[in-house]
């Protein structure tokens, strides 16, 4: 992997982390607030599986089962936030 690419990667993960907390200290409504963090926390984590995991040069069939674990966080998550209502 190139160097300028994982200081991209670096540099993204940075000011992702810091646009996190600025939005923390500027931001009043909470939805608005969850809805953002989580949105830039799985850019993230898209960012690291993609680069740093090197999934991008593997075979489809692998890549699959990346996303069977996020499926089932994802259901883990919906209903976390489902028994809080």
């Amino acid at each position: 992997m190139k160097t300028t690419t994982v200081l991209g990667v670096w540099a993204y993960m940075v000011v992702a982390v810091l646009t996190e907390v600025g939005l923390f200290y500027t931001l009043k409504s909470y939805d608005v607030l969850v809805a953002s963090v989580s949105i830039l926390a799985t850019s993230q984590a898209v960012a690291i599986v993609i680069f740093n995991m090197q999934l991008k040069d593997e075979p489809a069939s692998i890549r699959l089962f990346a996303i069977i674990p996020i499926m089932f966080l994802s259901a883990l998550l919906i209903a976390e936030l489902a028994s809080l209502g």
